[in-house]
């Protein structure tokens, strides 16, 4: 997968101004896990393709797609009320009812291993503010990668066969039920301080985003869906930290800046 609408860098900085933060509207308790949920993305309701998962999902234990979401309970509201119809965001630790933190399954996937990638993958993305280029390793070392990082750039990593996280990919298709073309794909976003990889966009397929390392602020459209981004007058503002999840349905307008003082690293799965 690798199809978005972006439009222009005045839009960009327009939305970013305009994003309220989240307050108690925006918050829902769901099996008494509090999530951050968008308004109903109506209109764009019609263009989600329901994902067809296997039959006996909601019956296993602790399987990768609840160590995903959290926990076994969190999985099943996702996919049973929440999948096609509006932004979610479960933060960890979650609160539950009685404002305690409730304990979650570890991620599939923390941390992030870039030389590793870098001796593997030869489809890395350099970005920044929407530009691309595509690293070529015979005039660009490993430290130079790094140099660009550090200056505020971005690196775009599908994960491919022969990559560490590719098992975990896999592991995750099968979940999901799918495998080979028919199957997620999964991106790494690894950026430099209050770096923007990609102006405000939607993308042609839901995600589900996973932070691995470091901070990085969304903007999430919340009105008008299925409308040109200069008729949106409602934006999300949301923080995800080590851990944290995001889903994003098809078409939703975002944008990502990095941590301004140490940067972020996320996972993005798109899902077939």
């Amino acid at each position: 997968h690798n199809t978005s609408s972006v439009v222009s860098m005045s839009e960009s900085d327009t939305a970013v101004a305009n994003a309220p933060s989240v307050d108690e509207e925006n918050q829902i308790l769901s099996d008494g896990v509090t999530q951050f949920v968008c308004n109903d993305i109506g209109a764009l309701r019609q263009q989600q393709l329901e994902l067809q998962l296997p039959s006996d999902y909601d019956t296993k234990e602790n399987d990768i797609l609840a160590s995903l979401f959290g926990s076994n309970e969190i999985r099943n509201d996702f996919f049973h009320n929440i999948l096609g119809s509006r932004v979610a965001y479960f933060p960890r630790p979650c609160t539950n009812t009685n404002n305690q933190q409730q304990q979650l399954l570890k991620p599939p996937m923390s941390g992030f291993d870039l030389s590793s990638f870098y001796d593997t993958n030869d489809w890395i993305s350099l970005r920044k503010r929407g530009s691309q280029d595509m690293l070529d390793k015979k005039s660009t070392s490993y430290n130079d990668l790094t140099d660009y990082i550090a200056g505020g750039g971005s690196a775009i990593i599908p994960v491919i066969p022969g990559d560490y996280l590719h098992d975990t990919k896999e592991q995750i298709d099968h979940a999901f039920g799918v495998d080979g073309e028919f199957g997620t794909s999964m991106n790494i976003y690894h950026s430099g301080p209050s770096a923007v990889a990609l102006n405000i966009h939607y993308d042609a397929y839901p995600v589900i985003v996973l932070q691995l390392e470091g901070r990085k602020e969304w903007i999430i459209q919340n009105d008008n869906f299925g409308e040109i981004v200069n008729d949106i007058t409602d934006w999300r503002n949301v923080t995800l930290t080590e851990g944290d999840l995001l889903y994003i349905p098809k078409g939703v307008y975002h944008a990502a800046t990095g941590d301004p003082e140490h940067g972020s690293t996320h996972v993005t799965i798109g899902l077939p």
